[in-house]
C-alpha cells in the first residue's frame, strides 16, 4: 500500500501574540458535538478510531498547539516548531464579491482554504494514508471547517488592511479595539468567545442544551446548506458575516444586546460549520 503522508505547507511569516481562539474553546467543542450527532454510524467509528476518542476531544487541537511553540521553557517547544505555519491557517480573506482572496492579512493570514482543502483531499484519499497522517488530516478539517465559518475569522479586502490596524510602534495588532460590557478587548474575541455562549445563559455551558435549542433545520433544510463545493461555502460565509461590520467602529462600546441583535449570524453559522463539516466527513470517509 503507498503511504501518503500529510503534507504541511512552510510559511515564513508568523501569527500575531494577541491573535485569539477561532470561537473560542467552547463554541468549537458545541460545534464538534452537533456534527458527530449528523455522522453516519459507520463514518463515527472510523473517525473515533483514527483519533483514538471521540471527534469532540480533537475540536482545539489546532489552538491547543500554539501553547509549546510561543513558550519557550514549554516541554514541547522544539517539537511544536513543526506545526508553526499551520498557525496561518485559521483566516481566509474575501473581496467585496464575497469571493475568496489571495490577499493576505497583515499578520500574514488568509491560507485557511487552500490547506483546507488539500487536507479534504487527504480524507478521500483515506485508503493509502497512514492512522497518524489521517489522525492529523482530521484535526485540520475539523477546526478549520468550523473557522471558516467564524464571523471574526473572515477577514474583507474592502476594509483597511483587513481590520487590522499596527499599534503606534509599528507593531502588528490582530483586530479593532472596542470595549464589550465596558472591558477593552477586540471586536474579534467578542465574536470568538460571546457571541453564542451568551446568547442563553439560563442553558448554562450545556452542549446537548445548546443542541437541542439550535439543532432544528429539517433534512432538506441541511441537505440545502451542504450543497455545492467548498469555495461556495467560503463565499456564502463571508456575505453571511459582512453585516457585523456595519454598525461597529473601533472603540465603540457594545453589549450583550448587541449580540442578540446578530444572534441569526452566530447561530446560524454555527450550525452550517456543524452540518457541512459531518458533510465533509459523510462523504469523504463512506
Amino acid at each position: 500500500m503507498k503511504r501518503i503522508f500529510v503534507v504541511l505547507l512552510f510559511a515564513s511569516l508568523l501569527v500575531s501574540a494577541e491573535q485569539v481562539y477561532a470561537w473560542g474553546f467552547w463554541a468549537h467543542k458545541f460545534i464538534t458535538y452537533t456534527a458527530d450527532k449528523h455522522l453516519d454510524s459507520d463514518v463515527r467509528t472510523k473517525v473515533e478510531g483514527y483519533l483514538g476518542s471521540p471527534m469532540i476531544d480533537h475540536a482545539t487541537w489546532m489552538d491547543e498547539i500554539r501553547r509549546p511553540i510561543r513558550r519557550k521553557n514549554h516541554p514541547d517547544h522544539a517539537k511544536a516548531q513543526a506545526w508553526r505555519p499551520s498557525l496561518r491557517w485559521h483566516h481566509m480573506v474575501v473581496d467585496e464579491k464575497f469571493r475568496v482572496s489571495d490577499k493576505r492579512s497583515s499578520i500574514g493570514s488568509g491560507d485557511m482554504l487552500p490547506n483546507l482543502e488539500k487536507c479534504i483531499e487527504n480524507l478521500r484519499n483515506h485508503r493509502n494514508m497512514t492512522d497518524s497522517a489521517m489522525a492529523v488530516n482530521l484535526k485540520y478539517v475539523i477546526h478549520m471547517m468550523e473557522d471558516m465559518h467564524c464571523p471574526s475569522h473572515i477577514y474583507y479586502t474592502e476594509f483597511p488592511d483587513c481590520f487590522e490596524p499596527t499599534t503606534p510602534k509599528g507593531r502588528k495588532r490582530d483586530q479593532m479595539r472596542i470595549y464589550y460590557e465596558g472591558k477593552r478587548t477586540s471586536y474579534h474575541a467578542v465574536w470568538d468567545g460571546e457571541s453564542i455562549l451568551t446568547l442563553y445563559p439560563e442553558l448554562g455551558e450545556d452542549f446537548e442544551l445548546f443542541r437541542q435549542k439550535l439543532d432544528k433545520y429539517s433534512p432538506k433544510q441541511r441537505a440545502k446548506i451542504c450543497r455545492g463545493e467548498l469555495n461556495d461555502w467560503a463565499s456564502d460565509a463571508g456575505k453571511r458575516c459582512r453585516p457585523i461590520y456595519d454598525k461597529i467602529k473601533p472603540g465603540d462600546s457594545i453589549d450583550r444586546e448587541f449580540l442578540v441583535g446578530y444572534r441569526k449570524i452566530s447561530e446560524g453559522q454555527a450550525m452550517r460549520s456543524a452540518y457541512r463539516l459531518a458533510h465533509i466527513l459523510n462523504e469523504t470517509l463512506k
